[in-house]
């Protein structure tokens, strides 16, 4: 009775390991030892020995299971061989009868050595092992001269793995070719034709691509493992929140680069495990720029093969496995002595300020903010436009021309506006604006003070011609005209004062007319890059300023500069007689 079953938990890549049973006097491969073994694996009453078949990189090697046994020199001259439990103890198949160690010893028997593992503290080997799997033969070296038997090529997206480009380096027979996942036959065919692995869900994936002769006996094979890659997560401090946008490309192909880094990252984003790498771009008045996380890793090279081994490292730690290195660029500071957990990478920037791929017009009202004059040189025909804000999409239109109006916004708020230029048929990502822009809150007019009986409101067309007066107003300001003024269209709220007669939009028979502008409360700055100043409402009376604004002295008013203003008035002209 054979009792030590092939040991197979350590020593071996259960991915790249086969059964191989003896069939006809052939060695035909099995399942990956990831499953259970064929029925006829091997039978040791028969004298059917266990093999297994190791592929590694490329280099194919046999093995044979020798069990635990205990031997003696019959009389005959022949081996008597005894298999035995780690005790050295023998059980009769037929009977059951176990016969012990000592009994046997007694007989004649003993153990080779080889069944005895590691030295004691008199040197002695001391633990018994149930048996040691011997390599029969390798089938190729690593010379740098000796190709691969059968080698192929693959590409990655999430969801997929195509298996291509196969070649083979052999003067045997190839009758037919196996396309295994994970240990699984997935696909045979005669000739080496690429094949896609679909619907993958996340998790390691072992390739393999064997080579078999027309009596099922392993010319040559090939495994190639994507792990887990358990990387160091991408470091976006540093980046504009909401102007940097996460980029991934679906099944299709199509980039997407819509969802800023102030939202959770996409499911598409990385997946290091299948070389889908984490990206992302920047954007910033017209310019786009991309960017590539690199994260710590050590590598090795493969003279052999002419490529580089690669293994992800996880936090800053310096420790390396044997063979490998970690690149310089993971070292950082004078001293070396900052290890960083990778860097950003610039892959390319495509476009410059000479010529903008897309440009848009924005502008902001109180509660609303406006698009118009789209152009640059990436607008040609057949183009769709996606409009965003704050990273959720709300729009989609197909002109240019459109000039879009965000609607149902607050005011005094900052909001982030993308909007990304497709191609309508394809999808296939063009080129995007993307800038932040605060609605306007300026303080309305105050007409508190003004004779209700002699003042009107005053209002012009959108051009900004076309004066016309309109009714007496009220002291609160609850029958203004709702064209009154528009701050975001630069339209400021006017009025005017006259003794004399309105009708029809025009004053008549006035001896004195006094029209006044309201000038709302706001901070500013001057751009001397630009030879112009930038000008920031303000809600209230406030005196907290942004970086680099400040308020002009006129909002200030009293003896002791005590009070703060939300406006004033400011005469226009007077028209007399």
């Amino acid at each position: 009775m054979y009792l030590c079953t092939p040991k197979l938990d350590t020593g071996f890549v259960k991915e790249k390991t086969r059964y191989i049973t003896e069939r006809d006097g052939n060695l035909i491969p099995g399942n990956w030892i990831l499953k259970a073994p064929e029925e006829d694996w091997y039978d040791y009453k028969n004298q059917k020995w266990a093999n297994l078949y190791v592929e590694s990189e490329g280099i194919e090697s046999y093995y044979v299971w020798i069990p635990r046994y205990v031997y003696k020199i019959a009389e005959n001259e022949r081996m008597d061989v005894k298999f035995v439990d780690t005790n050295n103890n023998f059980t009769d198949a037929e009977t059951e009868q176990v016969t012990t160690w000592q009994t046997l010893q007694q007989q004649g028997y003993q153990v080779p050595e080889a069944f005895y593992f590691g030295d004691n503290e008199e040197g002695e080997k001391n633990t018994a092992i149930p048996g040691y799997w011997m390599s029969k033969y390798q089938l190729s070296d690593l010379s740098n001269d000796d190709p691969y038997t059968i080698d192929f090529a693959t590409t990655a997206t999430p969801g997929t793995i195509t298996i291509k480009d196969i070649k083979t380096s052999t003067d045997k027979g190839i009758a037919k070719y196996q396309y295994a996942l994970n240990g699984k036959i997935v696909h045979e065919s005669t000739e080496p034709e690429n094949h896609v692995l679909k619907d993958l869900a996340k998790g390691n994936k072992a390739i393999n691509v064997s080579a078999l002769d027309d009596k099922g006996q392993i010319v040559g094979s090939m495994t190639k493992l994507y792990e887990l890659a358990d990387v160091n997560t991408p470091d976006l401090t540093g980046f504009d929140q909401d102007t940097t946008f996460y980029v991934y490309w679906d099944e299709n192909g199509v980039e997407h680069n819509e969802v800023p880094i102030n939202q959770t990252a996409p499911n598409e984003w990385y997946d290091y495990g299948i070389r889908s790498w984490a990206n992302i771009v920047t954007r910033n008045n017209g310019l786009e720029t991309y960017l590539v996380w690199v994260p710590r890793y050590e590598y090795t090279l493969d003279a052999r093969s002419q490529r580089s081994y690669v293994r992800f490292i996880k936090g800053t730690g310096t420790d390396t496995t044997e063979g490998y290195q970690i690149p310089e660029a993971f070292t950082w500071g004078d001293d070396g002595s900052t290890q960083l957990k990778g860097y950003w990478m610039t892959k390319y920037q495509i476009s410059d300020d000479s010529n903008p791929k897309m440009t848009a017009e924005l502008s902001a009202g109180s509660d609303v903010i406006r698009v118009k004059n789209i152009a640059g040189s990436a607008m040609t025909e057949n183009i769709k436009f996606e409009y965003y804000i704050n990273g959720s999409k709300v729009h989609e239109g197909t002109n240019k021309a459109e000039n879009y109006v965000y609607t149902g916004l607050e005011g005094n708020k900052t909001y982030t506006v993308n909007i990304i230029a497709r191609n309508a048929n394809t999808n296939a990502y063009i080129a995007a604006v993307t800038k932040k822009i605060e609605t306007i809150g300026g303080n309305a007019p105050v007409l508190t003070g003004f004779n209700e009986s002699r003042t009107y409101y005053v209002t012009f067309d959108e051009n900004g011609d076309n004066m016309k007066v309109g009714d007496k107003i009220k002291n609160d300001g609850s029958n203004a005209p709702k064209d009154w003024y528009d701050y975001s269209s630069r339209k400021w709220a006017n009025i005017v004062v006259t003794d004399g007669t309105v009708a029809d939009g025009k004053i008549t028979g006035a001896t004195t007319t006094s029209y006044f502008v309201w000038i709302p409360r706001y901070q500013y700055s001057l751009d001397t890059v630009n030879q112009r100043t930038n000008v920031k409402l303000i809600s209230g009376t406030g005196t907290q300023t942004q970086a680099g604004y400040q308020i002009p002295e006129a909002f200030t008013w009293g003896d002791d500069n005590q009070v703060q203003l939300p406006g004033y008035w400011m005469s226009k002209y007077q028209m007399s007689n």
